[in-house]
């Protein structure tokens, strides 16, 4: 009963990761929409970097959960269950 409720939780994890990158890349789409239009004044690459800095604190969210679900998966997987 416990495995299984690793697994939903993990699942449920890997959306979770997912969604994280979804929206990090929906982010730098619109980070490198605002070019655009040509201008780049001191206004438009502040916005960018706002952007561009939330998309990439978003892909280190999922990137460390993934390592977190990555080195659980190893732990129980290196040692035999008797």
């Amino acid at each position: 009963m416990s495995e299984d409720f690793d697994q939903t939780e993990d699942e449920g994890e890997l959306a979770r990761i997912n969604a994280l990158l979804y929206e990090a890349n929906r982010l730098d789409d619109i980070a490198y929409g605002l070019f655009a239009d040509g201008c780049r004044d001191a206004v438009l690459w502040r916005r960018f970097n706002e952007i561009k800095f939330s998309a990439d604190a978003l892909r280190t969210q999922a990137y460390q959960a993934w390592m977190r679900l990555h080195r659980k998966g190893l732990r129980s997987s290196d040692f035999p269950t008797n």
